[in-house]
């Protein structure tokens, strides 16, 4: 709510407005009452604004005209994260020894208890802006290359092991892993838990062995482990991509659980049939929507996200929607820290918070220890893991990291505890945006892709026989592979018209079996398992129109023809043969009204 200048003085401390006017030298000591100090400023800020701004600090400076041009009080956070200074945000309350803040007349703070967040006083904007230059953008730090090794590329002090940096560059892994996952869905090979859709510990497994490349290297080398209580006590940061696969897929919306495992949607089916950057862009689109998941659930460590403490956690989908409006900010193709890029996400409107409120709801170990607030480093958490879970394994961003165990770069102050990692996403030390996730997000009106040319899996016999190139099979081609052969040996399958019918009545498509056995045939196919696969596709469209019906049996033959040539009944059912009529579901009640009139009454279908 609007405030004018006269009530937001009207609200502040005598000593407060005393203390202004003496450091604008404007006390005149015939001034004695609350409303003649009050019209004093007021022909100040009318009548000398330029002289008042003039006096401002830099930082003060800088705070009133993003405010003005922005039409809008930048939070102390935001101010701090592009300026790199304090914010000069007027207090409260002053003491008789502080010196007051010139921009008192500016903003308004409301009461300390006062929910309502503070403001510029609105009457002041365009003045401000008319004296104030509209101020530069945000200027980002990028990093010329990433380094070989971390800390330095040389031995660090105080015998630290050197870490190797892992670049993983998603823009092409990121289409042809998606394929996999998906086929690995088209072959119900994708189980997810009931609770949490999250994938089964087997699955996890599974569509590690189907990523286009290992997963992410966050393990501690065998050789950093020196002692044996290392090596006993030792915690795996565990899977990241094989994990984010099947959520991912749910939260773009390619697929959906049904009884324990992921199906393919319609836009699944398409994505999976070709690969666009436009289908791709509506998937990512429709997962930073998504309020579903939360990759803060993936940092095991923080605890109470699924008791009570949930209803203090604001909305994930609305704090990646935050951090992707931020990342236009980010150049196209050139590495950030991953400081400045959380610098980045600071200084840019639209600020969030994991919590709602300064409520401690979460925690290390148990309540009572290890409490963790918003101001220790818990958004940057969040940041770590939706960048390193979601955005690399998309193909949005690229990531350089190290393994995470002993670095604890956030939270390092809730707790004193023996853990050997905040989150397995600690070791995340730089991002870079690509091309495609540009696309992706809206920043870029076009997208080029060139996807790699892929080995042909196998070559079709006139025998109906496929001759493997090789035996250790993707999982995710195998699970294709499934849907429309059955194997002979390790390295012959055989065609299997049955698989492939069965794969259609589950609601599959048939092109789909076709075009993976095209585009994996080094030789193209023979002729005759053209033909064949012509006449499979002629049978299974032999069928149009399926209707569910009722079968009646009447008394004699002769009853049933009469019905099914009477005027009002004819038209509504149809002659099975002897004393069989068959009546569609969607014609019963009709077919009921019509036989009444003839003097003949259905059984009920419970008697």
């Amino acid at each position: 709510m609007s405030i004018s200048l006269n009530e937001h003085l009207f609200n502040l401390n005598v000593d407060v407005l005393k203390g202004w006017l003496r450091r604008m030298n404007a006390l005149d000591k015939t001034l004695t009452r609350k409303e003649h100090f009050m019209r004093a400023i007021e022909q100040q800020v009318t009548l000398n604004l330029s002289t008042i701004v003039a006096r401002l600090s830099i930082l003060e400076k800088q705070l009133l005209a993003e405010s003005a041009h922005q039409k809008r009080l930048i939070s102390a956070r935001e101010f701090s994260a592009k300026y790199g200074g304090e914010c000069p945000m007027p207090k409260h309350y002053y003491s008789w020894r502080e010196e007051v803040s010139l921009l008192i007349p500016f903003i308004h703070r409301g009461d300390y208890h006062a929910s309502e967040p503070p403001d510029l006083i609105d009457s002041l904007v365009e003045p401000l802006r008319a004296l104030l230059p509209k101020p530069e953008g945000l200027k980002v730090k990028t990093a010329d290359r990433v380094p070989k090794a971390w800390p330095s590329e040389k031995q660090c002090e105080g015998g630290d092991l050197i870490r190797p940096i892992h670049v993983f560059e998603s823009e092409r892994i990121a289409p042809a892993e998606l394929g996999r996952v998906l086929r690995l869905i088209q072959g119900g090979k994708v189980k997810v838990t009931d609770a949490t859709r999250r994938p089964t510990d087997a699955t996890t497994r599974l569509v590690s062995q189907a990523l286009v490349v290992p997963d992410f290297d966050l393990e501690m080398p065998e050789a950093h482990l020196r002692t044996e209580w290392d090596r006993k006590w030792y915690k795996p940061a565990g899977p990241v991509r094989a994990h984010a696969w099947p959520v991912l897929i749910q939260q773009c919306g390619w697929a959906k659980p049904k009884g324990g495992a992921l199906t393919l949607t319609e836009p699944g089916k398409g994505i999976l049939q070709q690969f666009t950057p436009e289908k791709f862009r509506d998937g990512v689109s429709r997962a930073l929507e998504d309020s579903e998941f939360d990759e803060l659930n993936r940092i095991n460590h923080i605890r109470g996200q699924s008791g009570k403490a949930k209803r203090h956690l604001s909305d994930p989908g609305l704090r990646k929607l935050a951090i992707t409006e931020a990342m236009e900010s980010f150049p196209v193709g050139q590495w950030l820290e991953f400081k400045e890029a959380s610098r980045i996400r600071e200084a840019s409107s639209g600020g969030w918070d994991v919590l709602e409120t300064d409520y401690p709801a979460l925690y290390f170990f148990e309540p009572q220890y290890g409490c963790i607030t918003n101001h220790t480093g818990l958004n940057r958490q969040f940041l770590r893991a939706f960048f390193l879970e979601s955005l690399a394994t998309l193909g949005v961003l690229d990531a350089a990291f190290v393994y995470p165990h002993r670095l604890w770069p956030d939270l390092r102050d809730c707790l004193n505890g023996d853990l050997p990692f905040c989150g397995r996403y600690d070791g995340l030390l730089y991002v870079r945006l690509n091309p495609l996730g540009a696309y992706a997000l809206g920043f870029a009106d076009h997208y080029d892709l060139r996807l790699d040319e892929k080995p042909k899996l196998f070559r079709v016999l006139p025998n109906h026989d496929l001759v493997l190139a090789d035996a250790a099979l993707n999982p995710a081609d195998r699970a294709t592979l499934e849907l429309l052969a059955v194997p002979k040996s390790d390295m012959v399958w055989t065609l299997d018209a049955e698989r492939m019918l069965s794969h259609v009545e589950t609601g599959g498509a048939f092109k789909e079996l076709r075009d993976f056995l095209e585009s994996n045939a080094s030789e193209g196919l023979p002729g005759n398992v053209q033909v064949f696969f012509g006449e499979l596709e002629n049978k299974l469209g032999a069928c149009a129109v399926r209707r569910d019906a009722v079968l009646l049996e009447w008394t004699d033959a002769a009853l049933a023809q009469l019905i099914a040539t009477s005027a009002g009944t004819s038209k509504l059912c149809h002659h099975a043969g002897e004393n069989r009529l068959v009546v569609p579901k969607d014609n019963l009640a009709a077919f009921s009204r019509a036989a009444k009139k003839l003097g003949y009454v259905l059984p009920r279908a419970d008697a």
